[in-house]
């Protein structure tokens, strides 16, 4: 079992066997993904073994009314807008649920928004949860889901980069 990294999503990489039990995320990955990405709405990163992808997420930039946001996420001066950037797809298939391939994705996802956040400013990550399950799973890692739909949750970036640096420095005395 030879892995890839997280790459972007390209023309060569098999999509069509994908199957993560949730038809939304399969569908947008064979029939969405690789144009979003071409056109610049969304970057894919893929993980595939021998071309064929295993898991996937979607990032994109967005701005939000900051009423929407938690309040402990648009704390602060709030313009008419509030920069973000949306987490709205993310999933492993069912043969490889287990393994960690879910896990890796999220915490790669993680860092390049905090990355991104530091080159070009963001204030929070969105996420749009596919199921009320989706949303449970995002709610234990700190994200606060919108008064308006449980389906979207937020959490700041400052928070993630925190969460992130606890993480590494309890992995290094482990």
């Amino acid at each position: 079992m030879v892995l890839s990294a997280p790459e972007p999503l390209t023309a060569a990489h098999g999509v069509s066997g994908f199957s993560c039990g949730k038809p939304a995320l399969d569908h947008w990955l064979k029939t969405h993904a690789f144009s979003n990405q071409e056109k610049g709405f969304t970057a894919v990163l893929v993980v595939h073994e021998a071309g064929g992808v295993i898991g996937y997420y979607g990032l994109a930039p967005t701005a939000v009314v900051p009423s929407i946001l938690p309040r402990s996420v648009r704390t602060g001066n709030r313009p008419t807008r509030c920069r973000a950037l949306l987490l709205g797809q993310l999933a492993t298939d069912t043969g490889w649920a287990g393994r960690g391939i879910g896990t890796g994705l999220v915490k790669h996802a993680l860092q390049r928004c905090v990355q991104a956040a530091e080159l070009i400013g963001g204030r929070a990550l969105m996420i749009n949860a596919v199921d009320a399950e989706a949303a449970q799973f995002w709610q234990r890692g700190g994200f606060l889901p919108t008064r308006d739909d449980p389906l979207i949750l937020f959490r700041s970036i400052a928070a993630i980069a925190a969460s992130l640096v606890d993480a590494h420095r309890h992995s290094a005395r482990c």
